[in-house]
């Protein structure tokens, strides 16, 4: 009767052990996907926030200048760039397991600058001269 006993606890305790792993491995691709969902959330926060401060610098005119705060999540480069036909456009390109995702927003006005390549949180000058709307990383804080 002990031996029997011991072998229906250790079948219960494989069976237990294995809904755990599936459990487990099902959390495992729900976090990817959740993980993934914030970086494309970042990029187009960053996205929609730096198109906002360039049109608005844009329509304040020359020596117009705003600070703000954007994140940067890893594997995504930014292009900041004028257009041949006039107007600019900010690109971001995230690189999700193994493949690319293009982002981008356009304005009216002509671009110039950068976005910090090295994920994280920076501070950004979005400034208006005669050639056009540079953005750049800032010194001071935000």
């Amino acid at each position: 009767m002990k031996g029997q006993a011991v072998v229906e606890w250790m079948v219960l305790l494989s069976v237990a052990m294995l809904v755990l792993a599936v459990i487990l491995s099902m959390n495992e691709e729900n976090y990817g996907f959740f993980r993934n969902s914030v970086k494309v959330s970042q990029v187009k926060s960053a996205l929609n926030g730096l198109k906002n401060a360039v049109d608005f610098v844009y329509s304040q005119g020359k020596d117009a200048k705003t600070r703000l705060y954007v994140t940067v999540p890893s594997a995504t480069n930014f292009t900041v760039r004028t257009l041949p036909q006039g107007g600019g456009q900010i690109e971001a390109v995230l690189y999700i397991k193994g493949s690319e995702e293009s982002f981008d927003v356009y304005t009216d006005a002509n671009l110039t600058g950068s976005i910090p390549a090295t994920s994280g949180s920076y501070c950004m000058d979005v400034t208006y001269a005669q050639a056009g709307v540079t953005i750049s990383r800032s010194d001071g804080s935000c």
